[in-house]
């Protein structure tokens, strides 16, 4: 049995928040459906939440973790699908670019808008196979940059991601999600010290948002081998991979799925 107290905030974007303190939840409760759990949002955080499991409180925390392999990962994705898609396949002839300027609000993968945009530049490319070399459609546009299709050449079947940011190695990738969550541990511990939260609760739960969803479980898990000084935590739990599954605290907010990196409970690691 899940219950949520909750506060109105007047925001367009993503709350990370209900997106993460969602995903927990429902993690949580998928390990063991019996336990009755409670969520009161904290008005003067840290924390962010209080939450009651079987009677014992935590503290909840929720933090952001940005990495530019996680664009690049989300763009790598969307011209593989695109690639994949029957009406890609079917008659396309030339080559194509894919083009990201910037840094545009690409969906979510596996979404109803990713399934759209994925099909959208798929009838596109196909509708361009008879076009002159240098035609091009935009898919989407917003404040943030644009994602357009575009004829490079007659020859071949082909399309090919351009202008994306630099990719990196593997190693890189890692060393890069280690120096993240190490720089996020660090900065909650010395936020909820000067809010005298670790002499309130012993019991803390930090959760990170993966905010281009990175989506790479054993990368994540890797990087987080690397990591120390997290021993004051309880747990530590990261929302991952967006879904079409509901968010069931805050049906306005997406849902996630997530996994646990740390805790001191066995029964959740």
């Amino acid at each position: 049995m899940v219950e949520t107290m909750t506060k109105r905030r007047a925001s367009g974007r993503i709350n990370e928040e209900y997106v993460c303190i969602d995903s927990f939840i429902q993690h949580v409760s998928e390990i063991d459906s019996r336990q009755e759990i409670t969520v009161r949002e904290e008005p003067n955080d840290p924390p962010d939440f209080w939450v009651t499991i079987a009677g014992v409180e935590y503290a909840v925390e929720v933090t952001s973790i940005v990495t530019d392999y996680g664009y690049d990962a989300l763009c790598d994705k969307l011209a593989k699908d695109i690639r994949s898609e029957p009406e890609t396949n079917n008659g396309m002839k030339g080559t194509y670019g894919l083009t990201v300027m910037r840094r545009p609000d690409i969906p979510r993968r596996a979404t109803a808008d990713w399934k759209t945009l994925v099909s959208t530049a798929a009838t596109k490319t196909q509708e361009m196979s008879n076009a002159l070399c240098g035609a091009e459609s935009c898919l989407l546009r917003d404040i943030n940059g644009y994602l357009e299709i575009q004829k490079m050449s007659d020859h071949g079947a082909e399309i090919r991601l351009c202008r994306m940011p630099a990719m990196k190695w593997e190693g890189e990738v890692q060393e890069e999600l280690t120096q993240l969550f190490k720089d996020a541990i660090d900065r909650k511990l010395v936020a909820l010290e000067k809010k005298g939260v670790l002499h309130q609760c012993s019991n803390i739960i930090l959760l990170f948002y993966d905010a281009y969803d990175y989506g790479d479980v054993e990368d994540v898990r890797q990087a987080f081998l690397n990591v120390q000084g997290y021993d004051w935590l309880h747990s530590i739990f990261m929302a991952m991979s967006f879904s079409d599954g509901p968010n069931t605290s805050y049906p306005n907010a997406p849902g996630r799925r997530g996994v646990f990196l740390y805790s001191r409970n066995g029964k959740w690691r």
